[in-house]
């Protein structure tokens, strides 16, 4: 069960959401300025106690396309270990695509919208994720609602529901907080619910995050994740 949890959670982080302001896993509307890139490394660390623990660093690279859309790769490695501490499994994780365009900016009553796209490379897994922000009083407040396609006759897909908020504390603080919920597409079981806290450093050439995610009983005990973002 622990293994099937670290990969549904790497899945979950990368084939769909290639675009996520870390920590967060829920995304925002923006996109890379054109031009421009911006690239994540992350590492996660999974806790399925007493089964092990699942350990994955990760890589992202988004480009800016236009002002409207841009594009991201994005890929990881995995190594799970038993209770013992001795490694049972360890390999890369496919290659995920994503395509994020922006539909509308800017409007003084509605919240920014935009839509991502994702697959992976050697699978026919795909996800599409809704991506709403707003910002009220300097709180940025996202929601996403997405889908994650097996790509499999007669395999489920499932729904994603996802809701943060983040605030800026001090001038180079950044506070975060979501919420995640993901259920079978039938509607008639819940595959997991998770949140998170966390917040991430303006270092000046980029941001140093760090957040800590706990599950409900259908997924691992806890979660630690860190990683810095470099804009160029």
């Amino acid at each position: 069960m622990g293994r099937i949890a670290c990969f549904a959670l790497a899945i979950m982080a990368v084939a769909v959401n290639v675009y996520a302001a870390r920590p967060l896993d829920t995304d925002d509307a923006g996109t890379v300025e054109p031009g421009k890139y911006e690239v994540d490394l992350g590492y996660d660390h999974i806790n399925h106690n007493p089964d092990g623990i699942c350990q994955s660093p990760g890589f992202q690279l988004k480009h800016g396309l236009s002002a409207r859309m841009d594009i991201g790769v994005a890929f990881g490695h995995e190594t799970w270990k038993d209770a013992e501490g001795s490694t049972v499994s360890w390999g890369t994780t496919p290659l995920a695509v994503g395509l994020k365009a922006a539909l509308l900016r800017e409007h003084k009553l509605l919240p920014d919208i935009s839509l991502s796209a994702g697959f992976e490379t050697g699978s026919n897994a795909w996800g599409l994720n809704a991506i709403a922000s707003r910002e009220i009083s300097g709180l940025g407040l996202h929601l996403n609602l997405g889908y994650n396609g097996s790509g499999v006759a007669l395999e489920r897909g499932s729904y994603g529901f996802g809701l943060a908020a983040e605030y800026p504390l001090f001038e180079k603080l950044r506070l975060c907080a979501e919420l995640n919920s993901e259920l079978l597409d039938d509607g008639h079981e819940v595959l997991g619910n998770s949140g998170l806290v966390g917040g991430s450093i303006d270092l000046g050439f980029g941001s140093w995050d760090l957040g800590g995610r706990l599950f409900d009983k259908r997924g691992p005990r806890w979660q630690a994740v860190t990683g810095l973002t470099i804009g160029f």
